[in-house]
């Protein structure tokens, strides 16, 4: 009754303002026209007589019944008579990857060593769970199985149903509330889940799902190899090429200069200056002796000083021909022992880079063979026997939960400002 009145004089407050606001503007011709006043009198009574209508209808136990009452009933109604039973496909899984040697396998963490062999790499499990929720899966499945009437069915109640026409961004959407992925990051585990409104549609969309995802993996699995091994041959070629250049600058060093090796030269002169220092040796002390006994100008004395002469000539052109002093074609010796270590160690590098991509060529085409990456399934889900959603009782709870506290929220805010007006 308190709030019935409350209201009504509310109400009243509006109406006297609304009506004294042009008399305020009108004052004189207000007072001085008694048509106008008593017109003014009976609208007053109507008003107040809504107003007391409206609080007479709008009361706290009206306001219960129409905002939480009512509401409630028709969720009731809806969870226990029209809403359409969803099955649940669970399936778990682990991505695996066998033939990945200890040696080489620098390129991806693995997170510890299978007890069956291969290895279990997180990341790909993560790939695979994030690509069964990718618009890509939904639009392949639409396109092989028919994704969109699984779930756009006749029997499947209007609010659960997805409507026949809906785009693949809806579609997509729709996917996102239906199923479900997880994944364990130690292990590399994989949870899937897939709801549909009959047990058999919820397999066959987890066993197509399931089979996109392992196509996928295989797919960039191979792509990951084959690209190994294109890279692989593109390194062979390159270095191969290099070590054919370092082989054509040398042997073309060689014909300009004609020496094959100027450090094998380097040796033979210095074993030809050798014996020439020894030979003359020999005919220094055959000389000396000469000298000695006073036949230094004998025929014999006159010959030992012009071999000796000779050989000091010999000996001081090999000498400059590994010192580069001379002026002889002898002399680029010296000069070509700097150019020709560099371009034999340049030959050198180039042989044993070429050796390398050569091996590592052969150790990836090997891998890319040995290699398969696909997902391993250890858990498959039954056919579902009992529907898991909706949760009707739940649902509903939270839903009228949900109600009462908003009305209890703005009833309280009403009475606050209804005390305030007072």
């Amino acid at each position: 009754m308190k709030h019935r009145m409350t209201a009504i004089r509310t109400i009243r407050k509006i109406i006297t303002r609304t009506v004294q606001q042009p008399r305020r503007s009108a004052d004189l011709e207000i007072h001085n026209a008694g048509d106008s006043t008593a017109f003014r009198v009976g609208e007053l009574g109507k008003l107040d007589q809504l107003a007391r209508l409206f609080g007479g209808i709008f009361t706290k136990a009206n306001s219960l019944v129409v905002f939480v009452l009512l509401p409630s009933i028709v969720i009731a109604t809806y969870y226990s008579v029209i809403a359409s039973d969803q099955y649940v496909s669970e399936v778990r899984m682990v991505v695996r990857t066998i033939g990945v040697s200890e040696r080489f396998d620098t390129s991806e963490k693995r997170e510890g060593r299978s007890i069956i062999g291969g290895d279990s790499l997180t990341q790909d499990s993560y790939i695979v769970a994030s690509y069964l929720t990718s618009p890509q899966i939904v639009k392949k499945l639409d396109r092989e199985i028919g994704l969109r009437s699984f779930y756009s069915r006749p029997d499947v109640d209007w609010l659960s149903r997805l409507p026949a026409d809906a785009s693949y961004e809806d579609l997509h959407k729709y996917w996102l509330q239906h199923v479900g992925t997880y994944v364990d990051g130690p292990s590399g585990i994989i949870v899937f889940t897939v709801r549909a409104f009959t047990p058999g549609d919820a397999i066959n969309l987890s066993k197509a799902a399931l089979t996109s995802a392992d196509e996928m993996i295989a797919r960039i699995s191979d792509k990951a190899t084959t690209d190994l091994v294109r890279r692989g041959e593109h390194d062979v070629l390159t270095s191969l090429e290099e070590y054919r250049n370092a082989l054509n600058d040398l042997r073309a060093y060689q014909n300009q200069t004609g020496i094959l090796d100027p450090l094998s030269s380097a040796k033979m002169l210095s074993i030809v200056v050798g014996k020439l220092t020894e030979q003359k040796l020999k005919l220094v002390v055959d000389l000396k002796s000469l000298e000695a006994a006073d036949a230094a100008d004998t025929a014999r004395g006159r010959q030992l000083r012009r071999s000796i002469e000779a050989l000091d000539e010999q000996i001081k052109n090999r000498q400059n021909s590994l010192a580069g002093n001379a002026t002889s074609v002898d002399a680029q010796l010296s000069n070509s022992l700097i150019e020709f270590s560099r371009l034999e160690t340049r030959r050198i590098v180039t042989q044993a880079l070429y050796e390398a991509t050569v091996k590592n060529l052969d150790t990836a085409k090997s891998t890319a063979l040995r290699r398969t990456t696909f997902i391993s399934i250890f858990s498959n889900s039954p056919v579902p026997e009992e529907s898991e959603y909706p949760d009707r009782l739940s649902q509903w709870a939270i839903l009228t939960g949900g109600l009462f506290v908003l009305w209890m929220t703005a009833t309280l805010i009403w009475m606050s400002i209804e005390d305030h007006r007072v």
